[in-house]
């Protein structure tokens, strides 16, 4: 290994030390913008430094064309397209080419977009990227920057078309996710796959509902992100369904993207001695336990709570919805069957009730059948011995 590539590497290294205690954030993280051509659009990128140290940003910008189906978007220079059909790098002016900040300072830096009289219309994505190091200077990955995606939509003849491709529950082993449908533990995952076959990117938006055998539906069993449109997470809610892609991600056109959700059991939120509220989740006993409970807020004295191993099939219906041509909304439903397992309590007699009355009816037997006749057949004959003498 010769000295250039030694400090190319202690200098990646260095950078990425340098990102992780740096506290940077950016906001907001995504813009979607509607543009006519010849048109110009101005926004403003909020960076602040939170370190106690001052730093310094360069920025950089690049086109991305689609993510994989995990989520990971694909970057593109210029330079390197063949086909500039959704490019939008060429059309961007940044005010600074790079920024140093003081510490716990926040800089607005300012965003020109100039949009081409003849531009394809459609829509285009780039993104803006915060890094250490001088562009050219070394080949910093995408795990090593911080950016902020455009999506901007020249005016056009939109076709919107997706597909579900896929639906699957399983569980995950050694963080690979394998199908199943029987479960006696969390977490139960659900695996869906977007497909993305028109020109247009789309946001699908779905929830997951479970109802049990009697057609009641599960309560408080997850929460859900309350995201703003620039994706700025604004607070979080008790709902009674799985969310999926609460964070709003985009599959971009020609693309699929793979959705994952994880159920880890019912969430509910405990208030700590400080005042702050701690996410916490029951298991399936404790939750129908607890469901019990509700419904007889007491026993009787002769009733007693008992446990007993049962199993349950439960429903998983997925809705999914996004917006279609013409402003219409396009739904797909599905369902899955799961079965659960899991130690339910329910009320029972107590038994020392029991054995009291085994006990009072033997007693009364006794009495009936054994004493009651020995003492009429002693009444009788102290009756006739009676006769007798008089």
């Amino acid at each position: 290994m010769n000295l250039r590539k030694i400090l190319t590497f202690l200098g990646l290294f260095c950078i990425q030390i340098w990102l992780v205690h740096a506290n940077l954030s950016i906001s907001p993280l995504k813009y979607e913008i509607d543009a006519n051509p010849g048109d110009t659009k101005q926004e403003v990128i909020k960076v602040t430094n939170d370190s106690a140290n001052p730093v310094t940003l360069y920025t950089s910008k690049e086109d991305f064309i689609a993510w994989d189906d995990s989520g990971t978007p694909t970057f593109v220079k210029s330079k390197d397209k063949a086909n500039d059909a959704f490019s939008l790098s060429n059309w961007i002016q940044l005010e600074n080419g790079n920024i140093t900040l003081a510490k716990n300072e926040t800089r607005e830096i300012k965003v020109t977009i100039n949009v081409p009289k003849d531009w394809e219309p459609g829509w285009h994505y780039w993104a803006i990227f915060f890094s250490p190091g001088a562009p050219g200077w070394a080949q910093i990955t995408v795990v090593q920057r911080l950016w902020v995606l455009l999506l901007i939509n020249v005016s056009w003849d939109v076709k919107v078309w997706g597909n579900l491709s896929e639906f699957k529950i399983g569980t995950l082993v050694d963080k690979a996710f394998t199908e199943k449908n029987d479960f006696d533990n969390f977490p139960i995952v659900f695996d869906i796959k977007f497909q993305n076959v028109w020109n247009v990117h789309i946001k699908p938006a779905w929830k997951i509902t479970i109802t049990d055998e009697n057609w009641e539906q599960l309560k408080n069993i997850w929460k859900e992100a309350i995201i703003s449109p620039n994706w700025a997470f604004i607070w979080e809610k008790l709902v009674n369904y799985i969310p999926v892609n609460d964070s709003l991600w985009n599959v971009l056109p020609q693309s699929s993207r793979k959705f994952e959700s994880l159920w880890e059991g019912f969430w509910y939120q405990e208030l700590q001695e400080n005042g702050t509220k701690l996410a916490k989740f029951k298991d399936l006993d404790s939750y129908y336990s607890d469901s019990r409970a509700s419904k007889q807020t007491y026993l009787n004295f002769w009733e007693t709570v008992k446990t007993k191993k049962v199993k349950k099939t439960l429903t998983a219906a997925l809705d999914l919805s996004y917006v279609w041509t013409n402003k219409e909304n396009k739904d797909f439903h599905q369902t899955k069957n799961i079965v659960v397992s899991f130690t339910e309590q329910y009320v029972w007699i107590n038994n020392w009730m029991i054995l009291v009355w085994v006990l009072l009816l033997s007693a009364i037997w006794y009495y009936s059948l054994v004493i009651a006749p020995k003492s009429k057949e002693k009444l009788k004959a102290q009756l006739l011995e009676e006769l007798r003498k008089n």
